[in-house]
């Protein structure tokens, strides 16, 4: 997990956009902070207080009323919509001061704007992505759609419902967007966010018609498939589909459900429907033979022993038990049976990073990238978390920067190129020890793959820390570091971790027969 911080300066020292005030909104906004700490201090649970029972601490406080409570929880709804429509507001004043910023800089037209959003998002500790989209439809709400962004601020619609009208009228023009604005703005407050996205589309596509057909066009060209972590066990596979395309595929699914329930096989339709799935994705009938690489972080006791050490997959805790399934399942003299490729993972006893990878799996090609891309696991940009496409030059390569571990950092496509932008800065803090040039993974750190025993030798050299430090146009900073791979056992002692426990290691990358494999 990505570790950050933000160096915070003045918050009223910085260049001044353009807003002429009389008072400081962000001053005003740390009084309510203040305030709202104060509030949640009253509400919170007393340190030493047993669940349901009441505090020794306080017995003599007189204890808050039901009606209260009730009152805390309808007014802390209301400041949140406040806040929403003041961020919001702020956002897009931001990116108007902003590019005038730029404009008097001298920044090229057609690049007026670019790393706006990326400044937002690392104040707002989310993705560039998410913050590109949310963006988007704030100036649709705070530059034409004064009645909506009012009704927000008063606490009668949900950001939610702000969103859901903004997307519904995104491909109107300004003047549209104000009728839109004024003809439903009444109705907000009496429907839910869903049904008020739908009231803002139905006006939308009733005054304008090509509007109408821009958004379907866009939106189909949206289409796409996702995935993120249900569990440790399970992934939420998603996919966005055009409505026709989207209805005749989940048919075919319950009808192969309905078929298989009519042949007495064993599970339920959601079940047998997700089998379906993958058997016409993947061509296997049986979801256990499809050909996989397993990046699969866990220590020799765990695969061999059956030690309770949790192992790792992706940055994502799997239980000792089914790691071991997952690892040796298998019978290599049957051609139908899935092929587990493992890579071998090395990990530091301590820190818990990467140290060093196997470089022998076929089809990859190049360890060092490989060693950034395994280390980084995701966009080295604090809160971005989309997949590594590019290994970034920190110091870039026109500025004399090396092709080496310590200079390169895993990058997704959008943030790579952002670097480039005018008054972007990265830094990296290599903290290699004993003068290691970060070339590769630290000499006598771990022995070479397949070497001998896997102990890590007397005195190990440390890898390169790889902290990123990233200064934004505005100058706030934010440092990041590759997370652990493996997040090291509290319990166990840390003189401990220089025996046998000390690296991690994993079974060769050939493919893996039943629980009776090697352990060499």
């Amino acid at each position: 997990m990505m570790t950050s911080t933000a160096t915070r300066g003045a918050e009223t020292a910085g260049p001044s956009l353009g807003l002429v005030r009389s008072e400081d909104p962000a001053q005003l906004l740390a009084q309510a902070h203040a305030t709202l700490t104060r509030a949640f201090s009253l509400l919170s649970p007393a340190p030493n207080s047993a669940p349901g029972g009441a505090s020794s601490a306080s017995d003599s406080a007189t204890p808050i009323g039901i009606e209260s409570l009730l009152a805390s929880i309808e007014i802390s709804e209301q400041i949140l919509a406040l806040a929403g429509a003041t961020q919001m507001s702020a956002s897009v004043a931001f990116r108007t001061g902003r590019i005038a910023q730029q404009r008097a800089d001298g920044v090229p037209r057609k690049d007026l704007g670019k790393g706006v959003a990326e400044e937002i998002a690392l104040v707002r500790r989310a993705s560039p992505a998410r913050t590109r989209n949310h963006l988007a439809l704030e100036r649709v709400v705070v530059e034409s759609m004064p009645r909506t962004l009012d009704l927000l601020a008063r606490g009668e619609i949900c950001t939610w419902a702000a969103d859901e009208v903004a997307k519904g009228v995104i491909c109107l023009d300004d003047e549209d967007r104000a009728r839109v604005d004024r003809d439903i703005s009444a109705q907000l407050p009496e429907v839910s966010p869903t049904r008020a996205g739908v009231l803002a589309r139905a006006r939308a596509d009733e005054l304008d018609q090509a509007a109408a057909l821009a958004r379907h066009e866009r939106e189909i060209s949206e289409r796409h498939v996702s995935i993120r972590p249900a569990s440790g066990s399970t992934v939420r596979l998603s996919a966005l589909l055009p409505l026709a395309e989207g209805v005749a595929v989940y048919k075919v699914l319950d009808r192969a459900a309905s078929t298989a329930r009519s042949q007495g096989i064993e599970g339920t339709r959601g079940q047998h429907m997700a089998d379906a799935l993958v058997a016409r994705v993947t061509g296997q009938q049986e979801p256990g033979s499809m050909g996989v690489e397993i990046q699969l972080m866990m220590t020799d006791k765990t695969l061999l022993d059956e030690a309770d050490d949790v192992a790792w997959i992706d940055g994502h805790p799997v239980p000792a038990g089914i790691a071991r399934r997952f690892a040796l399942h298998g019978d290599p003299e049957d051609d139908s049976t899935a092929q587990r490729f493992v890579r071998r993972l090395l990990t530091d006893p301590i820190s818990g990073r990467l140290t060093a990878a196997d470089d022998t799996r076929r089809r990859f090609s190049g360890p060092d990238r490989r060693f950034i891309e395994i280390a980084d696991q995701r966009c080295r940009t604090p809160w971005c978390e989309a997949s590594i496409r590019h290994i970034d030059h920190v110091e870039s390569y026109a500025d004399g920067g090396a092709t080496r571990i310590d200079n390169g950092a895993g990058l997704c496509e959008s943030c790579n190129y952002l670097m480039e932008t005018q008054g972007w800065i990265e830094e990296i803090r290599t903290g290699a020890a004993g003068g290691h040039d970060g070339s590769g993974p630290p000499e006598g750190s771990v022995h070479p793959v397949g070497s001998g025993p896997l102990d890590a030798p007397a005195g190990p050299e440390p890898p390169p820390d790889r902290a990123l430090r990233l200064t934004t146009p505005t100058g706030r900073t934010f440092t990041s570091v590759p997370p652990p791979l493996r997040w090291p056992r509290p319990d166990l002692d840390t003189a401990s971790r220089h025996d046998d426990h000390s690296v991690e290691a994993h079974p060769e990358e050939d493919r893996l027969g039943g629980p009776s494999a090697p352990s060499g």
